[in-house]
């Protein structure tokens, strides 16, 4: 009797978890958006605060000392004993049960806990709402308790050795952190409504199929590689977790490498032919006279290697400087290309773009930004996609840093975008995966993006925004390296702080607004790309947490103390499945004399997570209220 009251309970407990958790991810609640249409009015979000940072992650070290010097505290004996409990009313085997719960390392629940406590702490809000933020530590105690004994049970089930079942824990818990934090997030910032924009055919599943076999097929091939790795570094449950979390980026890099093999058994990228339809240039600028001339000169020289009809657009937003009279002088002197400059009223890029795409009349539209430059055969290589496939909607470009190199930041960036624009976001056009198509450089069908409304207005992330727009109605983005675009970089590390405060803040808002929880995923870009770009902003406080803690047990705790150097080595062997990539891509692009500054990635790395910190602690926060259909009830009855 007491086994099926047991199962019956953790039934309940799952239903209830799940519905808990899953439930807001929908963001029907959220009131915080109080604009219309394509134009997001949000409370001003926070500026980026270093001391806010810095207390941050004073207060997760100082918490892992604590943590660490406790490794046997009263938290982890409760842990182990709800998890003891539960598994125990469910099997009716008191031994099997303390043996097994006795075998947990509970690093994950832990650090969560830490982590939203932290959080509510240091994050500006309100007291309710510092105390709403904690509350998801508890949930997240409860939800890694009911998984750990899911576990422990499928184990049994199939009479699996209990060896094993710690590490694939810590794994799986790390999983479900994701949506816990997912949820802390919708229910706690600030974000733009969910999109208007409906989902007008259905998801694409012949990609969707290629890419599940793809993760199948990475996920096989790291697992093999941690087995190996494991063996190598002993039986220590922490190094071995340690191992699996670096083998993470392998995982993505392995599936840009399969997706490559399909890449290469298709088509192939369309060849130019004859044909050479109109094509409008739009171009927002605010100040840009310094760079103005390059980039328009740079457009007329593509429209000569093009041979066809192109109209550039430039709106001017309020511009204080000579750069509307450069442009005005520039565009005169055009020998190929037409084009005219409108005037804006200093309201934001995407008002100015929106502007210049009511000017236009040609069915493919560039949106370009005024600090880039093209490829004279950028319009040669783009057009055809348009006219091959009809599910093409934009068409992005390979972006590359304007040479040459000055700093390290800008030689790192390089680094990046090779790999990035040159081949993973080739690889993953080929499921329909490319998250955004920057405006760099993009080309569009300009009547589907009328149908969208054109570019939101009040967010960081409006070129996010438009991609996911085209998505819903059915287009793909596609992505060629044989069109060329080039932008100046930060070069500084003011300027890469500004740069990922924004991209951090905008990708995090975008799929907020494009939540596949919310408004459903028409394809891999919503349902895989998305989430994991998004989950990497919000959850890298929790990853630092994490890694901090980990650092910490395996320096001060003396039981894995001798493993450190060990593990060390472990790491360097388990980054060759993401260097070699990287390594075979640079000297595909000739790039191979950037390779010997890799010796900075490791603290370029550092920045970008500490400026991701800083965007995640920067958000506006929702005050606490009822639910919205309390409220109205409560509203009615008032009245």
């Amino acid at each position: 009797m007491r086994h099926t009251s047991g199962l019956v309970l953790l039934i309940v407990d799952i239903a209830v978890l799940l519905y808990v958790v899953l439930q807001p991810l929908g963001r029907h609640f959220d009131d915080s958006d109080r604009g219309s249409g394509t134009v997001v009015r949000l409370p001003p979000f926070q500026r980026p605060s270093l001391p806010r940072v810095v207390v941050f992650l004073t207060l997760v070290m100082a918490a892992n000392v604590v943590i660490v010097a406790f490794r046997t505290s009263p938290f982890v004996q409760l842990y182990r004993a709800l998890v003891a409990r539960l598994l125990d009313s469910v099997v009716h085997d008191p031994a099997f049960a303390t043996y097994y719960a006795g075998k947990l390392l509970p690093l994950v629940p832990t650090t969560v806990l830490e982590f939203m406590v932290i959080t509510a702490l240091v994050l500006p809000a309100t007291p309710g709402r510092r105390l709403m933020i904690a509350a998801h530590g508890v949930l997240f105690l409860a939800m890694s308790v009911v998984t750990t004994t899911v576990l422990a049970l499928v184990a049994r089930a199939l009479h699996t050795s209990v060896g094993p079942l710690p590490l694939i824990d810590l794994v799986l818990q790390e999983s479900v952190a994701f949506f816990v934090v997912y949820r802390f997030a919708f229910t706690s910032f600030q974000f733009p409504r969910v999109t208007q924009v409906p989902a007008r055919k259905p998801g694409r599943r012949r990609e969707t199929l290629v890419l599940l076999l793809c993760l199948a097929a990475s996920l096989c091939l790291m697992g093999s590689l941690a087995v190996v790795l494991i063996a190598k570094a002993g039986a220590d449950l922490l190094v071995a977790f340690l191992v699996v979390r670096a083998l993470r980026a392998g995982v993505m890099d392995s599936i840009y490498v399969l997706l490559g093999l399909v890449r290469f058994a298709g088509p192939g990228a369309p060849k130019p032919d004859a044909r050479r339809p109109p094509l409008d240039v739009i171009i927002p600028a605010y100040n840009e006279a310094v760079v103005i001339e390059r980039t328009l000169r740079s457009i007329d020289r593509a429209a000569a290697a093009y041979g066809g009809p192109v109209r550039v657009i430039l709106c001017d937003d309020g511009s204080t400087d000579d750069t509307r009279a450069l442009a005005e002088t520039v565009i005169e002197q055009f020998g190929h290309a037409s084009g005219e400059v409108t005037q804006g009223k200093h309201a934001g890029k995407s008002m100015a773009l929106n502007l210049a795409l009511a000017e236009c009349t040609a069915d493919y539209v560039y949106r370009i930004d005024a600090d880039c430059a093209l490829d004279a055969n950028a319009f040669v290589y783009s057009v055809p996609h348009f006219l091959a496939h009809p599910d093409i909607g934009l068409v992005g470009a390979f972006v590359l840093p304007k040479e040459p190199y000055t700093t390290w930041i800008d030689r790192m960036r390089a680094l990046e975008m090779i790999f990035s624009f040159g081949f993973a976001r080739v690889m993953l056009a080929e499921v329909d995966a490319v998250p955004c198509v920057p405006g760099t450089f993009c080309a569009f069908r300009r009547l589907p993006a009328l149908a969208t409304g054109g570019f939101v207005h009040g967010t960081l992330g409006e070129d996010v925004f438009f991609t996911c727009s085209m998505a819903r109605l059915g287009y793909r983005a596609a992505i060629d390296p044989r069109v060329i675009s080039y932008e100046d970089v930060p070069t500084t590390v003011r300027q890469l702080r500004v740069q990922r405060f924004r991209w951090c803040k905008g990708g995090i808002m975008s799929f907020a607004a494009y939540t596949p929880f919310g408004c459903g995923a028409p394809g891999p870009r919503n349902w895989f790309k998305m989430p994991l770009g998004a989950g990497k902003g919000l959850l890298k406080p929790f990853g630092t947490a994490m890694l901090l803690l980990t650092l910490e047990l395996s320096v001060l705790e003396p039981a894995v103390r001798h493993n450190v150097l060990r593990f060390l080595v472990l790491l360097l062997v388990s980054q060759v499945s993401s260097f070699v990539p990287r390594l075979v891509v640079m000297a595909y692009y000739r790039r191979l004399r950037l390779l010997p500054w890799l010796v900075l990635w490791i603290p370029f790395s550092f920045l970008k997570r500490f400026f991701m910190i800083e965007a995640f602690l920067s958000f506006g926060m929702r005050p606490v209220k009822l639910p919205w259909r309390l409220r109205v009830r409560w509203q009615g009855a008032a009245r």
